[in-house]
């Protein structure tokens, strides 16, 4: 089994999330994508509740083969290595890839133990818009670039414009 690993905060989700998880799913040969909605990202804000952010990304989640689910929370990880370690744990024979957005790449560094993160499993990174598309010369080789067409959506667009309707 191949396993696709999308983190995500999704708050809220929209169809650049879907995008990064299509784009996954079609050129790596997944079986499935796990959306795994963050119980709450260390770099960011206070999200939305956890059920809220869920129901956003099952609406962009199509099809059987991709599941939105709130792991993290149940196996108690706050942190992308700590859900890593586990998931290995538990599901030893699966093929797991983590997923993202190539715009996670500006803030990679600040993430707690990035360098067990990078080396746990293989990655994929998909284009983005605003991002820099650069993978340093030190990350694995198992890391792969997939480039695709640009989805401008953003969750932080997404919040500006709800905070300040009718502003452009």
């Amino acid at each position: 089994m191949k396993i696709g690993l999308f983190g995500g905060s999704f708050d809220p989700a929209h169809e650049g999330h879907a995008h990064v998880a299509e784009t996954a799913l079609k050129h790596l040969g997944l079986d499935r994508v796990w959306w795994l909605a963050t119980p709450q990202n260390p770099l960011k804000p206070k999200s939305a509740p956890l059920q809220k952010r869920m129901e956003s990304a099952r609406r962009f989640a199509r099809g059987a083969r991709m599941v939105v689910t709130d792991l993290e929370t149940r196996l108690g990880a706050r942190y992308t290595f700590e859900t890593l370690r586990a998931l290995k744990k538990l599901y030893p024979g699966v093929a797991f890839t983590f997923v993202m957005g190539a715009d996670n790449l500006d803030n990679f560094k600040a993430w707690r133990n990035w360098r067990e993160v990078s080396r746990a499993i293989p990655f994929a990174i998909i284009s983005r818009p605003r991002a820099k598309h650069f993978v340093p010369a030190n990350f694995p080789k198992s890391w792969r670039y997939l480039p695709a067409r640009l989805c401008p959506q953003s969750s932080s667009l997404i919040r500006q414009a709800v905070a300040e309707p009718g502003q452009s």
